[in-house]
Formats: C-alpha cells, structure tokens, sequence
C-alpha cells in the first residue's frame, strides 16, 4: 500500500513507562519500518525536548501542565489546533479515549480525515466506566459517540462494554501487538546466564509480575496467597511503580523470596529469566505485559477476566482462576511447582497462541486498512 502519514496523539509517551505508551511507541516504530511516517504529539513534560526523534518517529510535545484542572483542556487546545493547522497527515490514531480523543475525532470530522480511537482499561474500572460516573464524563462520551471516530477494543469484553456507553459506534476488535522476536522464549544456557547477571539463583523456579503497583492489579492478595504456598526455592519478582509500591512491599513483608525492582523500560531479559508470569487482576483490558510474557515462552497464570480469559486457554497456554477464589490460585502455584514440565509446556503453547493471533507485524497490518478512507 501506498505510505501513510499518520499523526498519533497520546498524552503521556516514551520515556513514560505504561501500557499505553509502550503500545503506541511500538506501533508506531513498526508503522515507520513499513514505511509510513509517524507523528506523535504529547504533552511536553520537564526536561524533555519540545521536538525529538525517537526510533524514527517524530515527536512533538506540546504545551499542558501537566497537571490540574487545566492539563487536559489545555493539551486538548493544542493538539487540535496543531491537527488543523498542519494537514499533511492521512489518519490520526489517539491513545486512549481522554480528551486527546476528542481533539483527533474532531479534527478528523472537520477534515474528512480516518480517526482511530484506541480505547483502554479493563470492564468497569476503565475510562469509559470511569467517564460515565461524572457529568463533565458523560457529556465527553456524548461527543466521542457524535463525532464517530473508529473505535479500537483490545478485547471482546471491553468492544461489549463500549457498545453499552457508546451505542451506534463503529467497534472493532483489534488485539495489542507483541514483538515476537524481541520478547522471544530463552533456552536452558541463556537463562541461566541471564539469572546470573541478574543475580538471580538459577536453581529457583521465578514467577514474574510487570506493570503499574496499582489496586486493580491485587499485587498484595497475591502475594500473601504465594507465600502461603511457595517453597524455599521459589521467587516471586515484581517489577513496576505506581501508588501501591508501599502495600506491596508490606505484603512481602521482608521475606526473601520476594524481589521488588523499579520500573524499567528494557524488559525482554526479565521475561528470558523467568519460567511464569502472574497477573491477578481484578479486571484487564489485554496487558501488554501478559502478552510479553507469552511471548517470551512463560507459564502464565491469570485472573479469569478481559483480555486476559481471551488470550490464555486454562490448561493449555496457562492457568487460570476466578478472580476472587484464592484457593484456585494456590493450587495453580502448587501445580507448576510439583507438575514436572509443566510450565515448560504451558509456556510453548502462549508462545504459539502470540504466533497465531498477536504479533505486531498482523495488528498493524490490520491498522494499516483502519487508517484509509471509508469505501
């Protein structure tokens, strides 16, 4: 197909470390080696540049306080204005369905132009949820529903919910994206040498957490339920920031076992390391993270809900549990603990499941049609 210029607007971007922003500077770089040029416009943070080059994708940062009442309205203003005044863009594709949304939707109404409107967070505690509980929220999904961007679901789950709050909207489903040569399984050697530069005990079986230390997550009620179950030799990593770090750290409670890292943005060699990634969640979208770790060859083992009861088929690519039966979770832990090879097997089939429905290469694809004129 011909090359695309395509403007991407998120309100946080790398170096932000998040799902969303994670996501969005992956597709856009894969969009750039296919050949398309990408804009991305964000909000200008301290001590960044107003303009960089970041993987081949442009990004301009505009003005937002970056906090407060008047950071969205603000960033809104002049991401809309920088749409209308500068056209040499083909589509606009906004990052979650904040305000930025309604600045790409409109601009792509007034301009004639495809607008995509990736929506995000889990059933019920997500942003539409969140916006239908507030007036100022609710008069925001009005517009987005006039406006009639094309709307992106990462999962069933979330397209259904939308449908409830934005009755009418173009819906599809389109899946996050993995890297899979990037986030690719480890054998036997490299592993091993990757525990030892890490400082890991190679001799361990390791569950690993990555992502925000935030309340839906349930990073404690896991861990208290892993130490109950747990042996001496294994470990459970959790790496991440957010506003739950200190209740994390009280549920390890010093326990040894228990390693707590700061967030980093090179994740690829943790997955490589560990042998299962856990994700207990109270709701999901479709995490980033888990497809990562799917990707990298790990046993998963994940709260039946979202995206996360849509990609990993329990028995098969992963373990799965209802999201408040503990004592489902503890026989997971005990099972890939005494189960020989089980994990190895599990996390072949996550692997192939990425092959079949996840990689990066197939959603952009998939995004490359989204971002041309309707027939």
């Amino acid at each position: 197909m011909k090359a695309l210029s395509v403007v991407m607007v998120s309100a946080g971007f790398h170096p932000t470390v998040g799902g969303a922003e994670r996501q969005a500077l992956e597709l856009s770089a894969a969009l750039v080696a296919r050949g398309h040029r990408v804009t991305v416009l964000t909000r200008r943070l301290s001590g960044l540049p107003r303009r960089e080059t970041v993987r081949g994708v442009a990004v301009e940062r505009l003005p937002g306080p970056g906090c407060g009442p008047l950071d969205a309205p603000v960033f809104l203003s002049c991401a809309f204005a920088r749409l209308l005044l500068r056209r040499e863009w083909d589509a606009v594709h906004a990052h979650l369905a904040g305000s930025p949304a309604l600045a790409a939707a409109a601009a792509g109404r007034l301009l004639g132009r495809p607008a995509v409107v990736k929506l995000g967070g889990g059933r019920g505690i997500g942003e539409l949820a969140a916006s239908a509980r507030t007036r100022l929220g609710r008069a925001k999904l009005a517009a987005l529903a006039a406006l009639r961007p094309r709307l992106i679901a990462v999962a069933e789950d979330l397209a259904d919910e939308a449908r409830e709050f934005l009755p009418g909207a173009e819906i599809e489903v389109l899946p996050n994206g993995v890297d899979e040569v990037k986030f690719a399984p480890a054998g036997a050697e490299r592993k091993n040498a990757l525990r030892r530069a890490l400082g890991w005990d190679a001799n361990a079986f390791h569950f690993l957490y990555t992502g925000r230390f935030s309340p839906e997550k349930r990073l404690p009620w896991f861990l208290r339920a892993w130490r109950a179950q747990a042996g001496e030799r294994e470990r459970a990593v959790l790496v991440g920031a957010g506003a739950q770090r200190d209740a994390v750290l009280k549920a390890a409670d010093g326990d040894a076992r228990v390693l707590v890292l700061d967030a980093r943005e090179e994740l690829a060699d943790l997955y490589a390391a560990a042998d299962a990634f856990f994700l207990p969640s109270l709701s999901e979208g479709l995490s980033n993270s888990l497809l990562e770790a799917m990707s990298s060859g790990l046993a998963i083992v994940a709260s039946r809900v979202g995206g996360s009861a849509e990609a990993v088929v329990d028995g098969r690519s992963g373990l799965l549990f209802d999201r408040d039966d503990e004592a489902a979770l503890a026989s997971a832990i005990r099972r890939l603990r005494s189960e020989p090879g089980l994990a190895e097997r599990l996390g072949a089939e996550a692997r192939r499941e990425v092959l079949r429905r996840y990689s990066l290469a197939a959603v952009v694809a998939r995004l490359e049609k989204m971002y041309l004129p309707r027939a």
